[in-house]
């Protein structure tokens, strides 16, 4: 025999969203990181310039590039 349903907690609630929230995040997060990982690996002069000067703008920079042109490749492909 079946057991009756029952009506899930408010904490059972919250930690469901929690974690969809978490894995969303995460699955927006991981490729832009290993985006940043790639281009400091292939990119000599970009990982010098991070090492030297200790800011991180240049990565932020070249990942909007890529990120620019992966969108622009995208549409016009279209």
């Amino acid at each position: 025999m079946d057991r009756p349903r029952l009506k899930p907690t408010k904490s059972d609630i919250w930690t469901s969203r929690a974690l969809t929230g978490l894995g969303v995040a995460a699955a927006c997060l991981v490729p832009i990181v290993g985006l940043g990982g790639w281009a400091l690996m292939t990119d000599p002069a970009l990982a010098a310039d991070v090492a030297a000067s200790g800011e991180m703008w240049p990565l932020v920079e070249a990942i909007a590039d890529a990120l620019g042109d992966l969108l622009r490749r995208a549409l016009t492909a279209f």
